[in-house]
């Protein structure tokens, strides 16, 4: 896929033939019931996390989809988009949840159907955020923001030439926006800086607060996700600078699942979604997951300006 820098292809084909070697060891050929539906439907989720609490909070997810579809839904955790954009592509996964870069790479190849949109705090969009445990990259007094973290102004000249901490080639927060970013301020992402892919949104927060580098990027804002392991995280860790809006991520099919089939999978999300919209967060499903408040249905052209900033970076 385009947008992954040179040093990584035999890396992302390894990894990817061995998760091909999984999914055929694990899923066997498609049967379907009375309804034209499978027999059983396959749900795969990239770690935003670490994989093992991914792997333990995703049970529920597919325990409570089995129930509402009655079938049987089994999980698994890929390596990285990648697995899961192929895995959807080539039918065996049949329900994903990409953020929107991979979601539109999945669309171009494999016709992979979006059919919701996540929503957070009200809003259907969110940042990227800069991140440093240097004070002195600040233009601006580090203050602290509305959730009591830390905050600046700064310019992201100062990453030339430096390390940066990005998740994941295929992350649109964590690094094809940020990417865009810095090209729009005259700094190549691939040249003027030494790019560290470390996967999950969290990892590049850890590496900041943990002095293994001085900058990262990931989504806005991360630091809330894993404060509860780490809680002085948000006075160790400072924004200095954030993108421009992305869309937010959602829920993906497999194209050739059948309609009616893909109307109940966008049902049971949204059930599960209003179902537990009364529990604080840390006990709803979809928030442990992903930060997920609810879901509005996916709005064709959604993904415009996510596909735009690809073609930009593959100039």
């Amino acid at each position: 896929m385009g947008g992954i820098p040179p040093r990584l292809p035999v890396l992302r084909i390894a990894l990817s033939s061995l998760f091909a070697l999984f999914l055929v060891a694990c899923c066997p050929g498609e049967q379907v019931d009375e309804r034209g539906w499978p027999n059983e439907l396959v749900l795969g989720l990239v770690p935003s996390l670490e994989a093992e609490a991914m792997v333990d909070n995703l049970e529920p997810l597919a325990d409570f989809l089995s129930a509402e579809l009655g079938m049987p839904v089994t999980s698994f955790v890929p390596q990285d988009y990648t697995g899961l954009v192929e895995a959807l592509g080539t039918g065996r996964a049949d329900i994903g949840m990409l953020p929107p870069f991979a979601a539109m790479l999945g669309q171009r190849r494999y016709d992979i159907e979006t059919i919701l949109i996540s929503v957070r705090n009200g809003e259907t969009g969110y940042r990227s955020q800069f991140m440093t445990n240097d004070p002195s990259v600040c233009d601006t007094p580090v203050i602290d923001n509305e959730l009591g973290y830390k905050t600046c102004e700064g310019d992201v000249g100062v990453l030339e030439g430096e390390t940066v901490a990005f998740t994941d080639p295929n992350s649109t927060s964590g690094f094809l926006f940020p990417s865009v970013y810095l090209m729009q301020r005259g700094i190549d992402p691939q040249k003027d800086v030494e790019g560290l892919f470390v996967g999950g949104h969290d990892s590049a927060a850890l590496a900041v607060y943990a002095g293994d580098v001085r900058f990262a990027v990931a989504y806005d804002d991360v630091r809330m996700f894993i404060e509860e392991q780490y809680p002085d995280i948000g006075q160790k860790v400072i924004t200095f600078a954030h993108t421009e809006m992305i869309p937010n991520d959602g829920v993906q099919v497999r194209p050739d699942l059948p309609e009616d089939l893909q109307l109940a999978i966008r049902e049971a999300f949204i059930e599960l979604a209003e179902s537990q919209a009364h529990l604080p967060r840390e006990e709803k499903v979809l928030w442990i997951l992903y930060e997920i408040d609810g879901f509005v249905p996916y709005t064709p052209g959604l993904y415009d300006p996510v596909r735009d900033a690809y073609e930009l970076l593959r100039e």
